[in-house]
């Protein structure tokens, strides 16, 4: 009786226990997830501003080219 008594609690137990692991195991494993899902949207985020960048770079490269050519074709125009 008291050997059936003390299986009982020490399966109760397992069982919990068990229960308790799968639980933390599967709360675990929905936060791996979400954070990898986060990580994806941020590093497709930092490309999206880093093209803008380089666009908005390069047009302002551009911009001042111009400005440096058109200038230096006045120049060019008084001098003749």
């Amino acid at each position: 009786d008291q050997l059936f008594t003390s299986l009982v609690r020490q399966y109760l137990f397992g069982a919990l226990f068990r229960a308790f692991a799968e639980s933390l195991a599967s709360e675990n494993a929905s936060r791996l997830a979400s954070m990898q899902a986060a990580e994806k949207n941020i590093e497709e985020r930092i490309d999206q501003l880093r093209l803008r960048f380089h666009r908005h770079r390069q047009s302002a490269i551009t911009e001042e080219l111009l400005d440096v050519v058109a200038g230096f074709e006045v120049l060019s125009q008084e001098r003749a």
